[in-house]
């Protein structure tokens, strides 16, 4: 299918500051493995060329500072898509000499075929397509990362979320996503002409800004999930936000 037929009669992205956009995505809803591929492709490539993966690799700096490189960590990567921030993670813990397993899991299996395909054998990833609260690790998770996923969610299922990591990652979580601005929500607009960005990761792109949360929000998702404020380390980056926890 063609990326002008996967747009053609969607309504455009919309943009409202005071509230999270409802409108859903073109990767929401089903779509051929054919189709996908260059879609997550080209997403990768914007969100290297963008730093995303910069945020999530230093917080596992700062969360392994006192552990030993040769002591195993188990690292979950929730909402995987292309495998890419779990490539980044298997080249970040090659460079410091530690000892990782890693997990990639995406509710989509057309997704997880994608990243299964573009992921060197060697590099030793699992992958699963499941639901995170379906999911049932054959070993304690260390670390939980997730990366541009949380602005799927609504509101409640991001407490449910939360509260699924402060409850299964052993030593520590971080959810890395967009900040609701207008600045990012037309500049991926203008990225996507400059960079010559699949048509579909410039709308969905658009989409994701305007569904994303503020600051504000994020502390108010984090109350009403019971996990104190200042238990989270809540960083701004280029019109993104890391929140992490380390226990």
């Amino acid at each position: 299918m063609t990326a002008a037929a996967l747009i053609e009669n969607r309504p455009p992205p919309v943009f409202e500051r005071a509230r999270r956009s409802a409108q859903t995505e073109i990767l929401d809803d089903p779509i051929s493995t054919v189709a996908l591929a260059p879609i997550l492709r080209d997403l990768a490539r914007f969100n290297g060329i963008m730093q995303g993966h910069r945020p999530v690799l230093q917080w596992l700096d700062r969360a392994t500072r006192s552990l030993p490189p040769e002591q195993p960590l188990v690292i979950l990567d929730i909402g995987c898509g292309y495998g890419d921030l779990l490539r980044a993670i298997q080249a970040w813990a090659k460079r410091r000499g530690r000892v990782i397993r890693l997990i990639g899991i995406d509710l989509s299996a057309q997704v997880i075929e994608v990243a299964r395909s573009v992921t060197p054998q060697d590099q030793n990833i699992d992958y699963y397509a499941t639901d995170i609260f379906d999911f049932r690790a054959s070993e304690p998770i260390d670390f939980a990362v997730t990366s541009l996923v949380t602005h799927h969610l609504p509101d409640a299922m991001i407490e449910r979320f939360l509260r699924w990591m402060e409850e299964n990652a052993r030593r520590g979580w971080v959810i890395y996503d967009l900040q609701r601005s207008i600045v990012p929500f037309y500049f991926i607009a203008l990225a996507g002409i400059a960079l010559r960005l699949h048509p579909v990761v410039v709308y969905d792109g658009r989409i994701s800004v305007a569904r994303s949360l503020t600051k504000a929000e994020w502390e108010a998702r984090l109350r009403a999930a019971g996990i104190p404020r200042e238990a989270v380390d809540l960083r701004w980056f280029m019109f993104r936000f890391a929140i992490g926890r380390l226990k």
